[in-house]
């Protein structure tokens, strides 16, 4: 009848294991089970309790880590327009979001362009920004500032 027990819980945890996928209520799970197949051969209760300690440790401690390892997902990488957020670019035609004008070229691609804000003040023709996103078509850009001469030592 102790089997019955040891099956009951053995399942259990590999239900709640199912539904967590926290990677340890499975090792218990089979520990359980293991239990429930020496408690089915008579073994006694003393017995049982370490055969499910010493699997579901065991287990625990040699493969959790391979396990996690082999479910983590790697970071998604950007892609085609994911990957001009940050990139510089030169303005080709002067952006004025009033006007609804403004054209950038990043690398030898062209752009549509305009400022973040509405109310940002116009950027002129030959001026570097940085694309910050980019929405639809259209690269949404600040003014990158000119880079300061590094001061020397003296």
């Amino acid at each position: 009848m102790a089997w019955l027990l040891w099956l009951a819980l053995g399942v259990a945890l590999l239900i709640a294991e199912a539904l967590s996928l926290s990677f340890v209520a499975a090792y218990f799970g089979i520990g359980a089970i293991g239990a429930a197949l020496i408690a089915a051969l008579g073994a006694p209760v003393w017995l049982q309790l370490a055969e499910f300690l010493a699997v579901s440790i065991a287990l625990l401690l040699l493969t959790r880590n391979l396990v996690l390892a082999m479910a983590h997902q790697p970071a998604a990488q950007a892609t085609n327009v994911n990957t001009l957020a940050g990139r510089a670019g030169i303005v080709t035609i002067a952006i004025d979001n009033d006007a609804s004008t403004g054209q950038i070229r990043i690398g030898g691609e062209y752009w549509t362009a305009r400022t973040l804000d509405d109310s940002d003040a116009p950027i002129p023709e030959g001026a570097r920004v940085e694309v910050v996103e980019v929405a639809g078509v259209t690269a949404r850009v600040r003014p990158r500032p000119a880079l300061e001469p590094a001061q020397r030592s003296v």
